[in-house]
């Protein structure tokens, strides 16, 4: 068994990581591990009012601030019946071009093409590429200035208000923003044809399903109030739950999503895919002369396809500018009366999809739901970071294994910030462990013990295991025992019985008996159960596999049990049923 791991992604957004596990010829598995902490806003903005919730909600993140500022406002006019004036959606869409200019220059410039052009950084690239490296921090800049104007911040700007806007821009910022997007022109198309002309691999490449918003009136664009999918599917922006399917896995902070139990992708490649037949001007002209194919199945094509959204939003400025001018009246903050509702808000961020879901009750917000584009991504770039190792592997080009998943899931700019938005806090459950053990006993489980005799308490389910041996209970195992498949192909059928010391934040020695699932669920229960062990078991198998656990008080070096957690190994032997001998067996005894 062999492993090949990044364990801190370059250039991207947060801190993650890729691991592929090689067994001989067969990649057994790929993980996507993201290991910043949750950001807990969901929980944060429970109990405020819609006013603290649209100002604390888009500070999940700063990389993409004003499209959960976005989100946050649609969604909850939505939920306020709040209808604002068209000037007002127009101010907000310029704000969002604001935004994807500098989230694609930043990402297809800085940390992308130093991949295709043979640097390791941006600053190393500059030799070379001096020219494009100069222009791209100022289009990047370019986006930055339009955010402060609308916004009144370049990060984490107020200005956008339920209901309306605080303050307008004045006529002559807003004609400024339009001759620059004009002046920027020639080098957008530089741009383009210089990423949609890179020699992207072919490995790895895979159908897939892309989803994104549906502007409507056939128009592209960066929000609406349903999803369309690449499969022709249409779901209403409430339904949004029947698209996503949040879950959480074990070896990771992000929640993964599956539409009809199939990995999606968002973002700008899903955008290309699904609506790119309705792109007008200079960028139906690009798209037309590169969309191909390869462009529907290999996600390394998510940075042509941003560049190509550079040109879209640089073509809308000047669109966007002429439109407001053209509407001489600022219109006043529009109140509202209503203090319950529910609403959802569908936008496009830069990396895709981004949904927010409120329900407020008496003036308060009582649920919050965040389904960010990374989350989604997810379960996409694991699947096609293991399809680009297994075809490495198959070609003998191991060595490239490492460098290709490190591309791969760059492709996807991921927002690991925004993607470890939630984390249910529980508690180790108070229910009886003795009804559980016993029902657990009636189907006859088997027994493995977990843990290292050099760390005190930790020793607890290796002891317990050897004291169930020493009742006469055949089926009981140490993990060290159980290292060939084989075993566990046999024991197919029949529930599995971990045992070790688990830490639930209780008191020393309390005893619990839990699916296996719940510690993977639970974003609490900190445990050590040794991960090639559940690897190796079929989805089956962990469906009906437990844990019986004893809460440490300690797992330093040491060769001792404390007090606490001896008492009740004692506890848990005496509540382990030894089987009835058969009569026949017993006659033969005799």
């Amino acid at each position: 068994m062999k492993t090949i791991s990044i364990d801190h992604l370059p250039r991207v957004e947060g801190n993650g990581g890729v691991t592929a596990t090689i067994d001989g010829h067969v990649v057994t598995e790929v993980k996507f591990v993201i290991n910043e902490g949750p950001r807990l806003i969901e929980r944060l903005t429970v109990g405020k009012t819609p006013e603290e919730d649209v100002s604390i909600a888009p500070r999940i993140c700063a990389i993409c601030t004003v499209s959960h500022k976005n989100a946050v406002l649609r969604a909850m006019e939505n939920t306020l019946a709040v209808k604002v004036q068209p000037k007002i959606v127009l101010l907000r869409e310029l704000a969002h071009m604001g935004e994807f200019i500098e989230s694609h220059s930043l990402h297809v410039y800085f940390l992308a093409l130093p991949d295709y052009v043979g640097f390791p950084n941006a600053i190393a690239m500059a030799s070379k590429f001096p020219f494009e490296v100069k222009i791209a921090l100022e289009m990047k800049q370019f986006g930055n200035a339009i955010m402060k104007i609308l916004n009144g911040r370049m990060i984490h700007g107020e200005n956008m208000v339920i209901g309306g806007f605080g303050s307008y821009p004045t006529r002559e910022d807003l004609v400024w923003m339009k001759n620059r997007a004009i002046q920027f022109m020639p080098f957008v198309f530089h741009t383009v044809d210089l990423f949609c002309g890179l020699d992207y691999p072919t490995v790895p490449e895979s159908d897939t399903i892309y989803a994104c918003c549906e502007p409507g009136n056939g128009q592209y664009g960066l929000w609406g109030d349903e999803i369309i999918l690449s499969t022709g599917d249409r779901i209403a922006r409430d339904d949004y739950q029947s698209l996503t399917n949040e879950f959480l896995v074990p070896h990771s902070f992000c929640k993964h999503s599956r539409y009809k139990g199939n990995p999606y992708s968002v973002g700008a490649l899903a955008r290309v895919n699904v609506l790119g037949e309705r792109l007008q001007g200079e960028s139906a002209r690009m798209y037309k002369k590169y969309f191909g194919p390869r462009w529907k199945k290999n996600p390394l094509f998510h940075n042509p396809a941003q560049a190509l959204e550079i040109l879209y939003c640089f073509e809308r400025i000047p669109e966007l500018v002429d439109d407001i001018l053209a509407i001489s009246e600022n219109p006043p903050v529009v109140p509202y009366k209503s203090k319950n509702g529910k609403g959802t808000g569908l936008v496009e961020a830069p990396r895709g999809l981004l949904i927010h879901h409120y329900e407020v009750k008496d003036g308060l917000v009582s649920d919050v739901d965040i389904i960010t584009p990374t989350a989604q991504n997810a379960e996409d770039i694991e699947r096609y970071c293991y399809l680009a190792a297994q075809k490495l592997l198959d070609e003998g080009k191991e060595d490239a294994i490492r460098d290709r998943m490190d591309l791969v899931v760059r492709a996807f700019d991921p927002c690991i910030s925004c993607s470890v938005h939630m984390a249910d806090v529980k508690h180790a459950p108070s229910d009886d462990w003795k009804e559980k053990l016993a029902d657990l006993q009636a189907a006859g489980p088997v027994f493995i013990g977990v843990g290292r005799e050099d760390r005190s308490d930790d020793r607890a389910g290796l002891d317990l295991a050897a004291g169930i041996k020493e009742l006469g209970i055949k089926d009981v195992y140490l993990e060290s025992e159980i290292e060939e498949d084989h075993i566990f192909e046999g024991l197919a059928g029949r529930p599995l019985l971990f045992i070790d010391a688990i830490n639930m934040g209780e008191r020393p020695g309390k005893i619990v008996v839990l699916p296996l699932q719940q510690l993977f669920w639970n974003a609490v229960l900190s445990h050590r159960l040794l991960p090639s062990l559940t690897n190796r078991l079929t989805c089956e198998q962990i469906k009906y596999a437990y844990i019986l656990g004893v809460q440490p008080e300690s797992t330093a070096e040491g060769s001792r049990l404390s007090g606490p957690v001896r008492k009740s190994l004692e506890i848990i032997l005496k509540e382990i049923k030894i089987p009835a001998v058969p009569r026949k067996e017993q006659r033969a005894v005799s």
